[in-house]
């Protein structure tokens, strides 16, 4: 019978203190979150959310609406990241494990303004947003741009 005071218990111990220890160095987080935006007749609320890679985002209330990313023409999600397009009426989540900044609208009433930014960890792709971001798009950016220099200051 093995006790706790073994030279190969303690061993074994030690061995699973220190990759606990590792694998929580440099991190706050235990686990990943989920967060939630909602859609309003012709807005998504938050228009802007930050989150971090891993996390996920659930957009509820979806009747009337859908969330297409604007990623594959505009160029308005990260390099690297995929576009998605939810399906009409549905619920919809979705992980982010890319950093950077991902522009998306609503098809049906994206020329309303129903648009949304979501920046996932640092936004290392906002100036390229800025520059190529145009029409209902450009509130997205502009809204992402100002929420990452508030959160700067």
């Amino acid at each position: 019978m093995v006790t706790a005071t073994t030279p190969n218990t303690m061993k074994l111990t030690a061995l699973l203190l220190l990759s606990a220890a590792c694998l929580t160095l440099g991190t706050d987080r235990v686990a990943a979150e989920t967060h939630t935006v909602e859609a309003r007749p012709t807005s998504f609320s938050p228009d802007v959310i930050f989150i971090e890679p891993g996390d996920t985002v659930s957009w509820e209330n979806m009747t009337s609406h859908n969330t297409n990313s604007m990623g594959d023409e505009q160029g308005l999600i990260p390099k690297g990241a995929e576009d998605w397009v939810s399906d009409m009426n549905q619920d919809y989540h979705r992980q982010f494990q890319t950093e950077g900044v991902y522009i998306y609208k609503c098809d049906p009433h994206y020329s309303l303004g129903m648009v949304g930014a979501i920046i996932v960890g640092e936004p290392v792709n906002l100036d390229k947003v800025m520059k190529r971001a145009d029409g209902m798009a450009q509130r997205a950016a502009k809204a992402a741009q100002e929420a990452v220099n508030n959160r700067r200051n």
